[in-house]
Formats: C-alpha cells, structure tokens, sequence
C-alpha cells in the first residue's frame, strides 16, 4: 500500500456554487461533494464551520461516516454577514477517507417487470425543499460568464427527488417472440437498479414494450410522472415519443447513434459516442504521438466511395498539413500484392515510424489493412494503426501485431473486479452469459438515475458536471448553448500490443 504523507496530499479546490434552495425556513446552498474534497475546505470556502455542515446534513451521519464524491450537502447561507470565500483550498489537512463500496451483496432474483423493491435508507434529507433564487430582488447576478463574450448558462433549479421514477421503453417485441439483445438491456437495468436500491436509491422501474400498440398506449401517462426516461431505440420510436413528452422532460437515446440528428432542436440526449467524436479523438490521438519524422499511410479501399464517415475522417487528418504522407487504395483480392509491392517500398525501416489509417468501414476490408500491418511489424518494421471503433479485426493476434490504438464507444475489462461481479451476478439470475447489451443496460441505468440522484429532476442541466466510468461504457458531456439536447462523448483509449497485451487508457 502506498502511503501519502501530507506534503505530498493536495486537496481539490473547492469551487462555491451559487445554487440555492430552502429548507424549511432556512436557506442553504446545494454543494456537490468532489475527489478530495473535505469537510474542512468545503466549510472554508462557504464560510461556515464543519459543525455547521454536519448540522445541516442530520440524515447524512456525519458525525460518524465521511463523505464521499458525489454526495450532495447543504450549507448553511449566511448573509449578509457572513459571503461565501473565493474558490480555495483548506490549509489544514483532513484524512482522506477511503472510497469503497459493498461487494458482499446478495443476488436475489425478482419476478415483477415493474416494480423493484426500495431500499430505506436516505443519501439527502427528505424534508420539503423549496427553490429559491439566490440573488436578492433588485440586485444582479454576477457569475464568472459574465466576463465572456459566450451565452451565459440558464439558472439551475435543484428540485429534489425522494423517490426516483424510472420509464424504460425498449421494442421487446413479447407478443412475437422477444428480442433478446433488448431483453438483456432490461436485465442489465434490472441488475443496475438492483445495486441502486442496496446502496440507498429509492428506485421505482416501469417497463413498457413499444413494438404492442396496446402498451405504447400508456406511454403518454407514464412519461407525465417518470423522472427519467430511457428509451425509445429508433429514431422512427423516438420521433413519435417525442409529442408525448411533458415540457422539461427529455428522452435518453440509449444506443442509436443515428438518433444524433435529433438532439439539436429536440429533448434527446444520445447515450452512445457517435462515430465523429470517435473519429475526432482517433485523430488527436496519432497527431500528438507523431513526430516530424513520422510517415503516414493513408489506404482506402478500390472500386468503393468512401462512406461518410471515411471522407471525414481524412478531412479531419488534413493531409497537406502533413510533411511525409501516401494515398493507397486497393481492392480486397488484392491484400497480398498490396503487402508485397507497397508497404515494403513504402514503410520506413526500423528507425523509424509508420502509421496507418484505413479510411474504411467495411468490417472485412478493414481487417485486412490490420493484418497487412500486422505483417510489416513481423517483418521488423515500426508501424502502427490508429482509427475509431469500426477499425477492428475478428483476430487479436492480428490486433496486437499491428499495434491497433483504437477509439472506442464501447470496451470491456473482463479483469475488472466489478465486470467480474456482473457477470457472476447476471448468470446467477438469468441462467445466461451478459452481452454487450446487458453491460450498455447496467451502464445507462446507473448514470442517469445516479445522475437524477444527486441534481434532482433538473439533472438535465448538470450532466457536464457529472462523469461516470461504467463497466463498458464512459460517460461525458459537454454543455452545448446552441444544442437543446446533449451527446455523450466518453471514450475508451484502448492499446493492443504483441504479446496478447490490451491496456485501457481512462
């Protein structure tokens, strides 16, 4: 175990929110605990003591339990004699508390699609909270955008939750046979509101199938009291939806990426990292480890125009830009001369480094480039190939001979001890091995229920402030003024290097 001395321990700084509600007769600010952030520093920065939060928090125990990153704690607003301080960080340090969580919970099947069991305990006080403004009558609000030329951000209202009312509206298709990729989505949720409820999430789950007219009846009454929505699939499920949707409430795309088309001027928010954002990063990534030196391949596929997504990802290189580039194209039959007659008059020698990019998306193709260059680092050579999700070969052998670095949506640690854990659980309870569906259901469950958990039935508004690591999936957000729905741009870095070696770069 590693230990941290004091010198070496530097606490996060802690930035005061201007988010206010009222409890009662009194008036707190809701602050959203970070990594490292203490008891001590959060009093400091809003000018109150630890004692003062502790008070405030009777529900959170925190006379005997520390507190953890994305708990949500009031404090106490004290004016106009006392004006929360700059963002700051505590001179004196506190112990860090250690970040952990139950691994001894007990799986226990359910038998009710609707409705899963509550836990009783409560993670904020459930007394009446009232939101209020936190800029007196008369006065101006003075927030950090007010420097910037940019939109400035609407007013976050935090409308507190008790308990959390879940739509999931999946095409399970139960009249006809069910869809077992949906259905594992729905045990994913299932095993995701299950460890919610365990760890103090009052989770209350409705399932509705959209392929039976009879159920889609029912979906304009549910979304009225749902605080959030996952669901539709298809942009045509979405698109009808849509209509139905209360004002204020939004729609979680869950794996659509087609349904990107919607976000911009409707309450969509894409759970999956669409193709560009893969892209973007795919090309990032190789241009900030090349050197001047470096050479590039470029290799498109003969007697097929590029898909969309091929043409932007070579705009996105920008080859003019680059000193030492070549465009190949070559058909599929023609793989081995390909291998023989260019790379080895192309490629440079071991001193130094190629790198290639197949500005392709068919699958078969693709996989071809991968083993050509697997073939030249057999051969001594030093090359390497970077692209997005869709750069991937059926062959980890070929993989990591070719050194892929590939941007990826979606990947799975299976030596992570929690994808251990799901997986142990998932075949316990549904007699089934989980697939990428099921790991992308846990996933999508987790974040935006957690994400309503802590920022109430506006957590809409805060999901660039909230970042979550899944099991397969990451999840990030970033505030767009122009866009009225969100996409997530959470990634996975993953490596394959000789040697069967993959390393995920969070």
């Amino acid at each position: 175990m590693q230990v941290v001395s004091a010198q070496e321990y530097t606490q996060e700084p802690v930035k005061v929110t201007t988010d206010m509600v009222r409890k009662g007769d009194h008036m707190f600010y809701a602050h959203v605990v970070l990594a490292r952030q203490t008891l001590y520093s959060i009093g400091k920065a809003y000018g109150v003591s630890t004692l003062d939060i502790i008070d405030a928090n009777p529900k959170l125990d925190l006379h005997n339990k520390p507190i953890h990153p994305g708990d949500v704690l009031l404090i106490p607003v004290r004016f106009p004699d006392l004006k929360p301080a700059e963002d700051t960080v505590a001179q004196e340090i506190s112990p860090l508390a250690p970040l952990g969580r139950d691994d001894s919970l007990a799986v226990s099947p359910k038998d009710s699609i609707d409705v899963l069991p509550k836990d009783s305990l409560d993670v904020v006080p459930k007394d009446s909270i009232d939101v209020i403004s936190s800029v007196a009558e008369g006065e101006v609000e003075k927030s950090p955008e007010d420097t910037l030329t940019g939109p400035v951000r609407p007013p976050f209202v935090y409308d507190y939750v008790d308990k959390i009312h879940v739509a999931l509206l999946l095409p399970l298709s139960a009249d006809s046979g069910a869809n077992q990729y949906y259905m594992n989505f729905y045990f994913g949720a299932l095993l995701a509101a299950r460890d919610l409820g365990a760890g103090g999430v009052d989770v209350d789950l409705t399932v509705v199938d959209v392929t039976s007219a009879k159920d889609f009846a029912k979906v304009g009454k549910l979304l009225e009291t749902s605080d959030v929505i996952l669901g539709p699939v298809s942009t045509a499920d979405i698109t009808r939806t849509l209509p139905l949707l209360p004002e204020g409430k939004f729609i979680v795309s869950p794996m659509d990426p087609k349904t990107e088309a919607l976000v911009a001027e409707s309450p969509v928010i894409l759970a999956a990292t669409p193709a560009a954002t893969q892209i973007d990063d795919a090309v990032a990534w190789m241009k900030s480890n090349m050197d001047p030196a470096d050479s590039l391949i470029v290799v498109k596929e003969a007697g097929y125009q590029m898909s969309a997504n091929a043409q932007y990802m070579v705009e996105q290189i920008d080859l003019p830009s680059m000193s030492k580039h070549v465009q190949v194209s070559y058909a599929l039959s023609e793989g081995i001369k390909m291998n023989e007659d260019f790379f080895a008059h192309h490629t440079h020698l071991k001193d130094t480094v190629t790198w290639v990019v197949a500005a392709s998306e068919h699958d078969v193709f693709v996989a071809d480039v991968i083993r050509n260059v697997a073939l030249q680092n057999f051969m001594g050579h030093n090359t390497y190939i970077y692209g997005p999700a869709k750069t991937k070969s059926p062959e980890m052998e070929e993989m990591c001979g070719a050194r892929l670095h590939q941007s990826a949506t979606y990947f799975i640690d299976y030596d992570d001890p929690a994808v251990i854990r799901f997986v142990k659980d998932f075949r316990a309870l549904f007699q089934n091995e989980p697939d990428n569906f099921a790991f992308h259901g846990y996933d999508t469950f987790k974040y935006f229920v957690l994400a309503c958990d802590n920022y109430g039935r506006n957590w809409e508004q805060k999901l660039d402030e909230f970042k979550m690591y899944g099991l397969q999936t990451s999840f990030k957000f970033v505030w767009d003024p122009s866009s009225v729905g969100d996409v997530n741009s959470g990634l996975r870095r993953v490596v394959y290097s000789p040697g069967f070696k993959v390393t995920v770069l969070k």
